[in-house]
């Protein structure tokens, strides 16, 4: 479990916590944000981990949404997106697709201190395999590079890939995030057929985009072999959907997804 706490905080995502008002006005915590550090309790041990012990965690919201993902040491990858509402140190999150809840419908709610670097989130109640936890977060906010027309929550819609004469539809379940200069994104995808086994995967990094050409530096990611700069072109269908294309010299190939924006 200690080697997981990384993922633990991302699984969290899926299940009702503690109690509080969401009647007043909604409030934004927008930034992006990177896990410092955390620590778990069931009232007998606590588990600890860290940034500097090789956990990653990176947390965006934008004015609506939220959109996180987890990679721990092993390369265990998890995930969490939906909505949020804040009233004062109470924040509501709604599931809209995470690691163990995929896309059900369910709440979570914390409380939210801000701080001079960032803010502290504290879920009082969080029950994994049928015990009770305390799960305390403290995040620092990474420095805004500016905005674009990518700002938001994106869901894939299509994803073809051609190659000479032929077209194969590949697409899959993922969501992608941009905000601040930096992206995200996340799905799970089938490893077994037989035994019908899922692997989580996650990626984040950095982007520029200067009207048709998005310029994309993957830093982190648990699947190997893929990090690097992504030159990619953009084509617009209106302020909610867009285009991307990217060439795959290695297997002479071209990939056209297409986003649609998330509400």
């Amino acid at each position: 479990m200690k080697k997981n706490l990384c993922i633990a905080l991302s699984l969290s995502m899926g299940i009702v916590l503690a109690n509080c008002s969401s009647d007043a006005k909604t409030e934004s915590q927008e930034g992006v944000y990177s896990m410092v550090k955390a620590s778990m309790t069931d009232g007998k041990t606590e588990t600890t981990s860290s940034s500097s012990d090789g956990s990653f965690q990176y947390k965006i919201f934008t004015p609506s949404n939220y959109f996180y993902i987890a990679i721990a040491k092993d390369s265990t990858g998890g995930f969490g997106l939906g909505t949020y509402k804040k009233n004062g140190n109470n924040l509501e999150e709604s599931n809209i697709y995470n690691t163990i809840g995929l896309d059900t419908v369910s709440t979570a709610k914390l409380e939210i201190s801000n701080t001079e670097k960032g803010y502290v989130q504290l879920i009082p109640e969080l029950v994994i395999r049928g015990v009770k936890y305390k799960l305390n977060e403290e995040y620092t906010q990474v420095k805004s590079t500016g905005s674009s027309d990518l700002e938001g929550v994106w869901k894939q819609t299509k994803n073809l890939v051609v190659t000479a004469k032929d077209t194969a539809d590949k697409t899959y379940n993922e969501y992608k995030v941009y905000h601040a200069g930096h992206f995200m994104w996340a799905t799970r995808y089938l490893v077994d057929t037989t035994k019908n086994e899922f692997k989580n995967a996650v990626g984040h990094g950095t982007f520029k985009l200067e009207k048709a050409a998005l310029t994309e530096q993957l830093e982190h990611s648990n699947m190997s072999g893929i990090l690097g700069k992504y030159d990619i072109k953009i084509v617009f269908n209106g302020k909610d959907e867009y285009t991307q294309e990217t060439a795959d010299p290695t297997n002479k190939s071209v990939g056209f997804k297409t986003y649609k924006r998330v509400k």
